[in-house]
């Protein structure tokens, strides 16, 4: 039965009290009506009223502040709801020390530490959840990344791997408990044992290259050490990265080459130059035709030097991203004559066929014609350098309605499908043995596809592994932009 259906104590109480004086007063009455008999006085007959109606409010002052307090508890329990959740917040200690009241109090705040309980339980279920839940998705984060990652204690002992890693490192074992060196042991590093004896000493961060084999080619992976921080300055432990670097080294390392290449081609017109100019200050007995023939010499060397130049400078704003054009109108099959007669030796050199088909009615384009040149003479250049002796290289051009196409063409040693959308990075070079045995920067066809794009056109590729590649140039007829 609930607490709005049970009958007030108060109530009860007072009811009680009334009826108690009634039984009084009527027993007044009786003592009354004999003492009338008995012909007493009537005073004496009030003594007995008196005497009840002062024991019952003797009695009401008694149990007044008893009355109270259970009106009080009788009112708390009629309004608390049914949810126990809420119960606990409107329920009250009572301002009463009978045994009653102390009992109350000492229940109340039992309900209420248990209600406190329950919520400091629910909480820290839910920051558990939330912890496990934040912890998986931490987790499906660094299985995501492109780089190894490794987590292990100060003394090298690894406690987790991502994906990655065990890629990369090539360890079918599981690695949990093992040291990282051991992780990577399977790996025969050409200088392992120089990283070996650095890797687990010292808790500063570090990085270190290890190389497959002994050319950048065979590959080069990074691997670096961070520490983890923990309680008073002190390493909790290492975090490890590997990664594979080997196009960045290959890119680092046709760099270099490049600068040490054209230090001794700006080196060979330089020397010429300076050498025929002292021959004809200190030869007094030179003909005019020996003049003539210097002359034209230091002046096929000095051109030679500004297309060198020209090319250290183009390089120089492809890798900053500053290349511009300046565009002017010119003849294609003019400008194809003269990218001719750059390559020839080269191609007399290596004992090729070399094929040149222009049509004669190709249009007038509006382009950068040294710009132009320069791309066609590195697409030639490359399918000179990449085609055995005995093979065959073609230059031929069309009219389409909007485009002019120039396409360079050879029977060499093609490029893998795979590498087609590689090809144009700057630093780029394939992953082929017959490449990396021949010099080369990386830079020629990141260049070209550079020039096609500022004239708002396009380098197209086709290529068959061992058979050979095919280059098209297209040029828009009029360009203004």
């Amino acid at each position: 039965m609930s607490a709005r259906q049970t009958p007030s104590l108060v109530r009860e109480s007072l009811t009680t009290l009334m009826t108690v004086s009634v039984i009084l007063f009527l027993l007044g009455l009786l003592l009354s009506q004999q003492f009338d008999r008995a012909k007493v006085q009537p005073l004496y007959c009030l003594v007995p009223l008196i005497l009840g109606v002062a024991v019952v409010l003797l009695a009401a002052y008694r149990f007044r502040n008893r009355l109270l307090a259970t009106g009080r508890l009788e009112q708390q329990l009629a309004s608390l709801p049914l949810d126990a959740s809420t119960a606990a917040e409107q329920l009250h200690p009572i301002l009463d020390q009978t045994p009653l009241g102390k009992s109350w109090n000492t229940l109340v705040k039992l309900f209420q530490d248990r209600q406190s309980d329950r919520v400091i339980d629910r909480r820290l279920e839910q920051s558990s959840s939330g912890e496990a839940s934040g912890n998986e998705r931490f987790a499906r984060a660094l299985r995501s990344l492109p780089e190894g990652i490794a987590i292990s204690d100060r003394q090298g002992h690894v406690s987790y791997v991502n994906t990655t890693w065990a890629n990369i490192a090539r360890d079918a074992d599981s690695p949990v408990g093992k040291l990282v060196t051991e992780c990577l042991a399977c790996n025969e590093f050409t200088n392992w044992d120089q990283v070996v004896e650095h890797c687990l000493s010292g808790t500063r961060p570090m990085k270190w290259e290890l190389y497959n084999g002994h050319t950048t080619n065979d590959g080069v992976l990074q691997l670096e050490r961070l520490p983890l921080e923990g309680r008073a300055e002190e390493s909790a432990g290492f975090v490890w990265t590997l990664k594979d670097i080997t196009q960045v080294a290959l890119a680092r390392q046709s760099h270099e080459q490049f600068l040490s290449s054209a230090t001794h081609e700006l080196r060979t017109p330089i020397t010429n130059i300076k050498g025929y100019a002292e021959s004809l200050i200190e030869i007094d007995a030179i003909t005019p035709q020996q003049q003539k023939e210097f002359f034209n010499i230091i002046h096929s060397e000095a051109n030679r030097l500004g297309r060198l130049l020209n090319q250290l400078l183009d390089i120089q704003q492809l890798e900053a991203g500053s290349m511009t054009v300046t565009r002017s109108a010119f003849d294609v099959l003019r400008m194809v004559q003269e990218v001719q007669e750059h390559i020839n030796p080269l191609v007399k050199d290596k004992q090729l066929k070399f094929t040149c088909r222009i049509p004669p009615d190709l249009k007038t384009i509006n382009a950068d014609k040294e710009k132009i040149i320069s791309c066609l003479v590195n697409l030639l250049g490359n399918a000179i350098k990449y085609t055995p002796a005995g093979g065959e290289v073609r230059l031929s051009a069309e009219q389409l309605e909007d485009t002019v196409n120039i396409a360079v063409e050879d029977t060499g040693i093609g490029i893998a499908e795979s590498e087609l959308s590689k090809i144009f990075d700057r630093f780029y070079r394939c992953d082929d043995a017959r490449v990396a045995e021949l010099e080369g920067n990386g830079l020629g066809l990141a260049f070209a596809m550079e020039v096609a794009r500022l004239h708002n056109g396009d380098l197209k590729v086709e290529s068959q592994l061992n058979k050979g590649s095919r280059f098209t140039l297209q040029l828009p007829v009029t360009n203004q932009g």
